[in-house]
């Protein structure tokens, strides 16, 4: 067999062919193409043909058997011949001048088409790059249904991942070196075919375990620390989502396997790259997709935990909000699933510093930043599937699922990675129904968690509550519920407002002052230099010197800006601030309690009633069930009933037939029948006498063909034999039955009346059988009928208890919808406030920013100063020398 790369040849058989004038053999040729198999037929003169075109190409190719003009079809022949044949065809497809031949020669042989030849040469170092674009065409429309298989064998899959090794995507021919299109079309190319190639099972498995994953990723970063600001290649990428959709839940499985071969090392590659913010989103999304506790605990083993941890320090660091986020959460979840031996502590410090930075962002605002947009965007995408999302969850409700359902204390290293989620789940804005598993344990949260995660569950169940509808029955109890959430939101939101007001009115004085001592350095710094005063000069030895008071002049134009901008930022933020500041929180509560007091009392009645209905129906349904086993059992009782009346009149019947039979025997028994078989034989004869006259008759008209009335008379005739025939059938019975010993008869007429008693005796028995199917019919109909009394009095109880509910829904419904807009506006209100104390925050954040900013501009114009200190004192120095110079010529001049 020729087997290279992804053609394999082989000869599977032999066929003599012949004609009038001579006899040949054919060879079965099976060729394999990257998978798919056909068989060719071909002859010596065939192989002779190939043999001398390609003789011209490779020299080195294997000699042709002799050949043999009488003995072709020899057996020793044939077998000298296959193994030749085989071997020129192997040769032929390694030869890289064969089967890089213009004219395709071998492959016209074996009948290859043009995209099986692209393909096989790709495999083939001459022209990879050229050949490399040509199979990328492969995965167009008009190829892909019938030729892009090929890219998925292992063997293409194998090569594509070499071209992507570091220096492999390089040409032998200088002028694909010099030009950098075609080296970037190859690369399109062969990413297109990786990932055409994941989507099947077989090119998915040689490219796990051709450590594809890890070529991909280095790839990704070494192109990245290539091109500045690119971000990661949307090609590979394309590729990884790829595999990540076809692998869907056994995704992880497959993370896991790449971290645990060095996985952590090839992303470590990329870490320089993480303060750019899109490779910084790439990895932490990527760690977050197949983040379950086989990967945390691969990710975070101890051969390599030091560099798990400083990359996920790395994500905390970058610039991208997104990503920090996303790390946040995968450290939450490291830490709630106890995979970070020791570094609790430093964990739940970190993640507690995140979120009170995350924060900041606002939830609430309709208007929301371009920046806001971006993360809420990010973070709904990272709990998009129900696994992840129930990650998050898991996260959310840790403190008190790992402390058996009690709130812990405020300390426990749980609550930082739990406040955490909570605002990711805020963030997200999920539909209640998501929210089902964490919703009852919100209210104890807001009223007995830390202060952080306090303040997030008041805000999630204040979420919760704008979306509560007019329908009481999309939450059960919705009353009671309504009830505990609105006292926890609004404790935990009063106390969160009041917290910030003071932390607010604090920040504001603060970075007030801060803006004033920077106001005082500035105009310090605003009076003009004795040289600017002069102004310019000339050019010549003072050049440095000017061109110091230039930048220095710069530098305080920009700390001028960034005062007014600081300016700017605290008149907004003291507008935002004051707007929290002056907002009243008092809220008329005696009306809405008198309502809720009667909803409560309403809900409970018609809670009562439901479940009474509940109950009923459990009794109807079991009712129902009764009476249809009772209707089961009667209709199996009537149908017994009914066949053994039929077992009995059928053997009454028996009985009568019996009894018939034994007077017939005693009859005959007692009768002479010699006369009587006188005369049957006499008629015999009679008979017989007339069947022969019959059969004269017929053989008559026989003769007589063609007369009139013949075919008439002919049908009359064996009428008449058949009625003859009929006749002496029942007169043989008859003769029979009188030949018959009376002795004998009466010995069978003894016998029938035994049996006759036996069936008396069955018939009685079974009389007393149905005597008791009667009895048993009749107790199941009383059972029946008694099922369908209990049956009617359930039906009847459930209708009295369907209008008692009914009633007391639509009571409720009308409180509700009385209640509702008022709750509702007082939710609005509270939101408003949230929003403010948003604003407030965010404005609060951007003074700050500011003021640093007005620092940082500060130390700009010190060493501004610095550096014009250092051009004076240069100058000084140059003029001491000229001084010096000066004086020693005066002296000279004494």
């Amino acid at each position: 067999m020729a087997e290279v790369g992804g053609l394999q040849i082989r000869i599977t058989g032999t066929e003599e062919r012949s004609s009038m004038l001579k006899s040949w053999c054919v060879y079965m040729l099976e060729v394999n193409d990257f998978g798919r198999k056909s068989v060719l037929e071909k002859r010596f003169d065939d192989f002779s043909l190939l043999h001398a075109d390609m003789k011209e190409i490779d020299a080195d190719t294997p000699p042709l058997p002799e050949k043999k003009f009488m003995a072709s079809t020899d057996a020793s022949v044939v077998a000298e011949r296959r193994p030749a044949f085989e071997r020129i065809l192997k040769h032929l497809l390694k030869s890289e001048a064969a089967v890089m031949e213009k004219s395709q020669t071998v492959f016209k042989f074996l009948e290859l088409p043009t995209p099986a030849v692209v393909a096989f040469r790709y495999l083939f170092q001459h022209d990879r790059i050229s050949c490399a674009r040509q199979c990328g065409k492969l995965t167009d429309p008009k190829w892909e249904k019938e030729h892009a298989y090929r890219l998925a064998h292992p063997v293409m899959v194998r090569t594509s991942l070499q071209m992507l090794l570091e220096g492999a995507l390089q040409d032998s021919r200088e002028e694909t070196k010099r030009d950098p299109a075609v080296l970037a079309d190859a690369e399109a190319a062969v990413l297109e075919m990786l990932r055409f190639a994941v989507q099947s099972e077989q090119g998915r498995q040689c490219f796990l375990q051709e450590k594809g994953p890890a070529t991909l990723l280095s790839y990704i970063f070494r192109k990245g620390k290539k091109e500045e600001n690119a971000g990661p290649d949307q090609r590979a990428r394309g590729v990884l989502n790829a595999l990540i959709k076809v692998e869907g839940d056994r995704f992880p499985q497959v993370m896991a396997g790449f971290l645990e071969h060095g996985g952590v090392g090839v992303l470590r590659e990329g870490l320089d790259l993480l303060q750019h913010p899109g490779f910084a989103d790439f990895v932490s999304k990527l760690l977050w997709l197949a983040w379950d506790v086989q990967v945390q605990q691969v990710f975070l083993a101890e051969g390599h935990s030091r560099e798990a941890l400083g990359l996920l320090s790395s994500l905390f660091e970058c610039p991208s909000k997104g990503a920090r986020a996303c790390a946040g959460l995968l450290l939450a979840c490291a830490l709630c699933n106890a995979q970070l031996a020791g570094r609790e502590s430093q964990a739940a410090h970190g993640l507690a510093q995140l979120t009170e930075e995350m924060v900041a962002f606002n939830c609430w605002d309709a208007k929301e930043s371009s920046e806001d947009a971006e993360l809420r965007a990010f973070v709904q995408g990272l709990g998009q599937s129900p696994e992840r999302f129930a990650r998050i969850l898991t996260c959310a409700q840790a403190p008190w699922q790992h402390n058996d359902g009690q709130l812990p204390d405020e300390d426990h290293p749980l609550w930082p990675g739990a406040s955490f989620c909570l605002w990711c789940l805020l963030r997200m804005r999920p539909e209640p129904s998501r929210l089902a598993p964490l919703r009852p344990a919100l209210p104890a949260v807001a009223q007995g968690g830390p202060a952080r995660a306090r303040w997030l569950a008041g805000e999630l169940l204040l979420q919760l509550q704008l979306q509560v509808t007019g329908d009481i029955n999309s939450v059960d109890s919705i009353v009671e519920t309504s009830i505990q959430e609105r006292g926890a939101l609004e404790s935990a939101l009063l106390e969160e407002f009041e917290h910030g007001r003071r932390s607010l009115h604090a920040e504001l004085s603060e970075s007030s002052q801060v803006i004033q001592t920077q106001q005082s350095l500035v105009e310090d710094r605003q009076q003009r230099l004795p040289m600017e005063a002069a102004g310019s000069v000339g050019s010549g030895w003072h050049q440095d010197l000017e061109a110091a008071l230039a930048q220095l002049e710069r530098a305080r134009q920009e700390l001028s800006g960034a005062l007014a901008a600081a300016e700017k930022k605290r008149e907004a933020a003291q507008s935002a601030v004051r707007e929290v500041l002056d907002m009243d929180l008092t809220d008329s509560e005696d009306q809405m309690e008198q309502q809720l007091h009667a909803m409560r009392q309403t809900e409970a009645e018609y809670q009562a009633r439901r479940a009474e209905q509940e109950q009923h129906s459990a009794v109807l349904k079991s009712h129902e069930e009764q009476v249809a086993a009772a209707n089961s059992i009667m209709e199996a009782a009537d149908r017994a009933l009914q066949e053994m009346r039929s077992r009995i009149s059928g053997t009454e019947v028996e009985i009568t037939k019996r009894q018939r039979e034994v007077q017939s025997k005693r009859t005959m028994a007692s009768s002479d029948l010699s006369a009587t078989r006188g005369a049957l034989s006499a008629e015999l004869d009679g008979i017989k006498q007339q069947q022969t006259k019959l059969r004269d008759r017929a053989l008559q008209l026989q003769a007589e063909e063609g007369h009139e009335g013949a075919a008439k008379e002919m049908d009359r005739l064996k009428a008449e034999a058949g009625r003859l025939k009929a006749r002496g059938a029942e007169l043989n019975q008859e003769l029979q039955a009188a030949s018959v010993d009376p002795q004998q008869l009466e010995q069978q007429a003894q016998q029938a009346e035994a049996a006759v008693q036996r069936l008396a005796e069955q018939r009685d028995a079974l009389r007393a059988e149905l005597q008791s199917l009667e009895e048993e019919h009749l107790q199941a109909r009383q059972e029946w009928q008694q099922a369908m009394s209990s049956l009617q009095h359930s039906r009847q109880e459930k209708e009295v208890a369907d209008l008692q509910s009914s009633s007391l829904k639509r009571q409720l419904e009308g409180q509700w919808s009385s209640w509702l807009p008022t709750w509702t506006r007082r939710l609005q209100a509270w939101r408003q406030r949230v929003e403010a104390l948003s604003r407030a925050r965010k404005g609060a954040e951007l003074l700050g920013a500011a003021a640093q900013l007005g620092w940082e501009a500060l130390r700009r114009e010190a060493q501004k100063r610095q550096e014009t200190r250092t051009a004076v004192q240069h100058l000084q120095h140059q003029l001491a020398e000229l001084a010096h110079g000066l004086a020693i010529q005066d002296d000279t001049l004494q």
